[in-house]
């Protein structure tokens, strides 16, 4: 929308605001993409109804439903729709001026067709309409003033169209008259019969009204067909043929009750081919208003029930009479839906031509700049939280670009060109906007970055204000209860005692929804069935590797006065609630409250190990299929995450199905451990400086190595050689460049507590998985960073036996036998749970005697030690 000046500030002066217009009409090259695909549909309805009125027919024995509805959220571009709609078919070649196009061709042609066959009477704006206005007294003054002013009418060489005396001669005046006549008697059948009026004269009123109402709709078709044949007569001549159609645009019908019920019993009362009503409302308002009409009909004639019983049967009643009402009056046909503007191209968006785009701005938004924390030196700005391109390695890029496709997500933009920016799914709920929104948040970021920093604040506080700005205006116009707004407004987002923007998740109020799909499965090698020493009391029956696809963030929000009671965050508002968690958090004192060590639990679900026990000493239920997620760093920020699953899903494109086939048991082995290498690679890609830019590569190296070797094992030597060296590497830069609680201490943690965990039966699909962190006999490499992490792991040793056996329990615990098993023995105490932990004692103790038989793995992992021979005890561990 150009509200800037004609001369746009030059890059760096000083920031101006201007008035902004909140709608007008635009040309075609100047409409967002929902916009334009709404008026290429809404000119396609008016084309076959202009078809459908030339050919006529026996309105008398048709039941018409001349409305449609356009529908969109706040903001969507209804109203600058209905306006562009009017400018089009007034003067369609100024419209569709551009460079040439086929859309733009076929466009042009159906313009010319309609220009001169459509009349837009005066649009009917219902907000400041008074709500006991006669809307029908309002379309019919409309419809008079067109014949007075037909000014905008071209004839049939393409001039202005002027009335003629003969055409008033001949019979014009009686269109007037019918009109006039129709007015008057309007507000006998629009308005009540006042209450306090003599009871004779009441009744005559009534009388009065039901003698005009009987034949008013008969009435209103014949002067509806004079006034198309008086139009048509200066525009196509007196000889009949083709006849104008006029439309009726009604703006925000949704804004009360009485508009909306009045503007649909409107709609059925004058229904005529010659009449057509464009109406912009919201949908979800629409139905919601007209239930809420229908309920208080219910309430106000008395035949509401009583009760909350009661109360839920009207309120049924009264939503299946809206939905019959709109079907009849608005089928689902007559729908015209303006989606919000897609994210690449609101990345694209300026508001003047003349102006930077959204993301050229964001690039210029300062993030917060510490000193310490190892984010700095790559996420400078706002736009390093939303578009990954400087993360990822071209090759990875393409790979990922190529599973969207793949998947059928609708990114026309997010091909192989490697000048597109790749957003990531935070960054795509957040600029998944109405149209109005975005311009609002051009507007925001605009001003922040030509303003400049405001006197004595710290870097990064203009990217709080318009994440904050974004974030509050997304709650406002969201459809979360009550309850979650206020939450959301007054508990969770708050100032701290110098005035700044915090996020208080004290209590964690807000968790996340993980939501995935399973890419594909490797199945393991089958057991032995006597290998393991125990006999049939228990043993392994099959194990799986799952690899799954991460899909999406979903937050949810829990009441923290009332327990139980949740609401999803819808998709904008969580896209600006993440951005704004991130940009806390990267303060050099990380603004983000909690009580817990975590406010959030972020870890994605993209890996699982599961296995399926038979523990025949465990009563009641023996089988148990215990799955064991693969867990990555527990970083603190969104965009972290978001690299790791967007690499990890760049990885499954590359992952052929024909490579998850396993041939035999030796070959399923090989893959898992390529598989279980190339996951510390990706995490380490993550937790390194770079952050990101994992490299996958060639056929001489690297993870690209293996998918293109001809024996698997030898390649598979050298990746895993490549990425022991990566993982010193790590270790060695996080002794030399970590400053306290960053990044790199956070992948010290994992490194010390996760990765020897790794390699053992839980989550590794062979015995053999344990090769990828025996360092092999040679010199050291990196600066002694495996010794030193080796070290870590000897002193760590009982630490890491009590993690593994609670990593067990809880495995177990989130098992399907285990939930059979609560709910049979129901919710109570002493002896039903007594038997519950028995149960579960005993199904741990079978899994490590199963997969403990050889000795302990941990400790040839930890301590260097050949397993031993034998049955193990789980209380022998180092």
């Amino acid at each position: 929308m150009a509200t800037t000046p004609d001369d746009a500030p030059e890059a760096g002066s000083q920031y101006l605001p201007t008035p902004l217009a909140e709608a007008r009409a635009f040309g075609w090259a100047d409409l967002l993409t929902p916009t334009r695909r709404g008026l290429q549909e809404l000119f396609s309805w008016l084309e076959a109804a202009c078809e459908d009125n030339a050919k006529g027919g026996n309105s008398s024995t048709e039941h018409l439903s001349t409305s449609l509805l356009v529908s969109g959220a706040r903001g969507s571009g209804k109203t600058t729709l209905l306006l562009s709609a009017v400018k089009a078919l007034r003067d369609w070649k100024s419209f569709v001026r551009g460079p040439p196009s086929p859309e733009l061709a076929a466009l042009s042609r159906t313009l010319e067709r309609l220009e001169r066959r459509i009349l837009w009477l005066e649009p009917l704006d219902l907000e400041p309409v008074p709500s006991q206005a006669n809307l029908l007294a309002t379309l019919l003054v409309r419809v008079r003033a067109a014949l007075d002013h037909p000014q905008h009418a071209k004839g049939a060489r393409g001039e202005s169209a002027r009335w003629s005396s003969s055409i008033l001669e001949e019979g014009a005046e009686e269109t007037w008259g019918k009109l006039d006549h129709l007015i008057r008697d309007a507000s006998f059948m629009w308005e009540d019969i006042p209450s306090t009026t003599d009871a004779r004269v009441r009744a005559e009123q009534q009388i009065r009204a039901s003698e005009i109402y009987a034949n008013f709709q008969p009435r209103f078709a014949d002067a509806m067909e004079n006034v198309a044949r008086t139009l048509s007569m200066p525009r196509f001549g007196a000889s009949g043929g083709e006849q104008v159609l006029l439309v009726l645009p009604i703006d925000n019908v949704d804004r009360s009750i009485e508009h909306l019920y009045n503007i649909v019993k409107l709609t059925r009362m004058v229904a005529s081919r010659h009449l057509w009503f464009v109406l912009a409302a919201g949908h979800q308002e629409f139905q919601r208003f007209m239930e809420r009409s229908f309920q208080r009909e219910l309430i106000i004639s008395g035949q509401a029930g009583i009760g909350s019983r009661g109360q839920e049967e009207t309120l049924a009643i009264a939503r299946r009479q809206a939905a019959t009402t709109l079907r009849r009056a608005l089928p689902p046909s007559y729908r015209i839906s303006l989606e919000p503007v897609e994210p690449y191209e609101a990345w694209r968006f300026p508001v003047d031509k003349k102006e930077e785009s959204l993301g050229e701005f964001l690039r210029r938004l300062l993030l917060p700049a510490s000193r310490t924390r190892a984010e700095s030196p790559v996420l400078n700005t706002f736009a390093d939280l939303i578009d990954l391109k400087d993360r990822l390695e071209p090759e990875v890029a393409l790979s990922y670009r190529e599973g969207l496709r793949s998947d059928g997500a609708e990114f026309h933009e997010a091909d192989a060109r490697a000048d597109e920016p790749l957003l990531q799914h935070v960054g795509r709920l957040a600029l998944t906007l109405p149209a109005r929104t975005l311009q609002d948040l051009w507007y925001a970021v605009r001003r922040e970055v030509l303003s400049g920093p405001q006197a004595g604040e710290e870097q990064g506080e203009a990217a709080v204000r318009v994440a904050t700005e974004m974030l509050r205006n997304a709650i406002d116009e969201s459809d979360l209860p009550a309850w979650a707004s206020e939450q959301l407004h007054h508990r969770i987002l708050r100032q701290d005692d110098q005035g700044r923007i915090c996020l208080d998740l004290t209590g964690k109020p807000i968790r996340r929804s993980k939501r995935t799909s399973l890419h594909g499965v490797l199945q393991g090698p089958p057991s032995d069935p006597g290998g393991d020493g125990t006999g049939a009391h228990a043993r392994v029956l099959g194990t799986e590797v799952h690899l799954r696809r991460f899909n999406e963030v979903v937050l949810v929000l829990q009441d923290l006065e009332e327990p139980g009671r949740e609401a999803p965050l819808p998709g904008n508002v969580g896209g600006w609630f993440m951005l704004l968690h991130d940009v806390l958090m990267l303060f050099e004192r990380p603004r983000v409250l909690s009580a817990d060590v975590t406010a959030l639990e972020m870890s994605p679900e993209m890996l699982a190990t599961v296995h399926e026990l038979w523990a025949g000493r465990a009563r009641g239920e023996p089988f148990v299929q215990a799955t064991f997620w693969w867990t990555p760093p527990s970083w603190s920020t969104f965009i972290e995450f978001a690299i790791l699953t967007v690499q990890w899903r760049a990885f499954l494109v590359r992952l052929s199905k024909g490579f998850l086939t396993a041939g035999d048991g030796q070959d399923a082995s090989l893959r898992a451990r390529f598989i279980q290498a190339a996951w510390v690679e990706n995490v380490c890609s993550v937790a390194g400086l770079p952050l990101g830019r994992w490299s996958w590569g060639d056929e001489k190296q690297g993870a690209a190595s293996v998918l293109r070797a001809s024996r698997l094992d030898d390649a598979l030597k050298a990746y895993e050689r490549r990425v022991r060296d990566t993982v010193a590497g790590l270790v060695t830069r996080i002794r030399e460049k970590s400053a306290g609680y960053d990044r790199l201490w956070t992948a010290q943690a994992w490194l010390r507590d996760e990765l020897p965990l790794q390699v053992l039966p839980e989550l590794a699909l062979a015995s053999d998985a344990r090769s990828l962190l025996r360092q092999p006999p040679g010199p050291a490499s990196a600066a002694g960073g495996w010794e030193a992490l080796m070290k870590d792991w000897r002193a760590q040793a009982p630490r890491l036996a009590a993690c593994r056996q609670q990593r067990v329990r809880d495995a177990v615990n989130r098992s399907s036998a285990a939930t059979s098993l609560r709910q049979a023995l129901g919710a109570g105490g002493g002896r039903a749970s007594e038997t519950y932990y028995g149960w579960l004692e005993t199904v741990v103790e079978a899994w490590f005697a199963v997969v403990d038989h050889d000795g302990d793995p941990l400790a040839s992992v930890v301590l260097g030690m050949t397993p031993r021979l034998g049955p193990a005890s789980t209380d022998e561990h180092p």
